[in-house]
C-alpha cells in the first residue's frame, strides 16, 4: 500500500469531518505503520511471522464506514493467529 491508496479514503474522511466537524482519526495511518513495519522489521530481523494480512476497514457491504476501526490478521510461523485492532478511544 502506497499514500495513494489512501488518497480516496482522506477525501472522504476530510469531507465527513467538514459536514460533521468533527476531529479526524489517525486509524488508518496508525494500522498502516504497524502493517509496514512487522512486514519490515520481521523479514530484517527474527522471522517469526508467516503472514501479515491487509487492513480491513470496518464498512457495510456497499462500501459505508461503520467506524474508524482497522484491523490486521497475523499469524506466526507457528500456526497461531493474531488480530491487531486500531480504533478511536
Amino acid at each position: 500500500m502506497t499514500i495513494e491508496d489512501f488518497k480516496p479514503m482522506i477525501k472522504m474522511a476530510v469531507e465527513d469531518t467538514v459536514k460533521s466537524r468533527t476531529m479526524i482519526a489517525y486509524c488508518d495511518y496508525i494500522a498502516y505503520q504497524i502493517q509496514k513495519n512487522l512486514k519490515a522489521l520481521d523479514a530484517v530481523h527474527d522471522k517469526l511471522l508467516a503472514s501479515v494480512g491487509n487492513m480491513k476497514f470496518d464498512a457495510t457491504d456497499d462500501g459505508k464506514f461503520l467506524s474508524t476501526k482497522k484491523t490486521i490478521m497475523v499469524e506466526d510461523r507457528y500456526g497461531k493467529k493474531y488480530k491487531i485492532t486500531v480504533e478511536e478511544a
